[in-house]
């Protein structure tokens, strides 16, 4: 490990994993720093006049926006289509998660790059690490397609099980309920996990408020917490969006396994 200046790191070098930096990840990681966080060196490539970063892209874009000057780095020696090999393995096991994206692009890059094109589909899933059919799938469009049919004629098989494990169960619950007389006290009642989560938001409130109430500043104080809070909304925010892309693809492929199921009844 060793301090170098964050103006000596280049990130221009094809040495970037993800699609997309994800912003909201470097303004957790901005507030974890001005909280006192101590997060670990940047990893780099150094080919002997050039640091490529390889290891540490929302890091590098946190310490750009507050303003540091030198920054701790590990690195190894090497040119930059090493650094960009090393690169299409990183945060496969640490950092944020990379998406299905992020994952294509690396094998879509480590299948034309100079280094790695002629490499075993077991080989670029281990230096890109992920699974060897997750490769084969990109690289010959055919294993794509047989890869998607097999996994479409399991969801299908699948789906019929639970059809059917669903209507027995309805079958079994309006026997066992059509002569029971209606609750009218019914979900009136909260649960145990609506009547934890009122006490977290009260305790949560409480705490915001004598910490402003000690504080020598209130106002800063307060000012930090609106930005905090403003920080998280923008985080739910986003979470609120991905679930809802993930529920909108959930119901499109009900609606499409519905489909199948029709036409392997209308076919029996």
């Amino acid at each position: 490990m060793k301090k170098v200046s964050l103006n000596d790191i280049r990130i221009d070098g094809g040495t970037q994993g993800r699609v997309l930096i994800d912003q909201p990840t470097v303004y957790i990681y901005i507030d974890c720093m001005k909280s006192g966080d101590i997060f670990p060196p940047m990893l780099t490539m150094f080919d002997g006049t050039i640091h490529w970063l390889v290891d540490g892209f929302h890091r590098y874009h946190a310490y750009k926006i507050l303003g540091m000057k030198e920054v701790s780095i590990d690195y190894k020696a090497g040119t930059q289509e090493e650094a960009q090999v090393l690169s299409f393995g990183v945060n496969g096991k640490h950092g944020k998660p990379r998406t299905n994206e992020d994952k294509r692009k690396v094998v879509e890059d480590a299948l034309v790059h100079i280094l790695t094109k002629d490499k075993s589909s077991y080989e670029i899933a281990k230096i890109c690490d992920v699974s060897q059919s997750f490769v084969a799938g990109i690289r010959d469009p055919e294993t794509k397609k047989k890869q998607e049919e097999s996994k479409q004629r399991h969801t299908v098989k699948k789906a019929e099980e639970i059809a059917g494990k669903t209507s027995s169960d309805e079958d079994k619950n309006t026997s066992q309920t059509s002569s029971a007389a209606p609750d009218p006290h019914a979900g009136t009642t909260p649960d145990d996990d609506e009547l934890k989560a009122n006490a977290l938001s009260l305790q949560a409130d409480t705490e915001i408020m004598y910490k402003m109430l000690e504080s020598d500043n209130a106002l800063n104080t307060a000012n930090e917490e609106i930005k905090r809070l403003n920080l998280l909304n923008a985080q739910l925010s986003v979470r609120i969006n991905g679930l809802m892309g993930e529920r909108n693809e959930a119901v499109k492929m009900v609606k499409e396994l519905q489909k199948e199921l029709d036409k392997r009844k209308a076919k029996k």
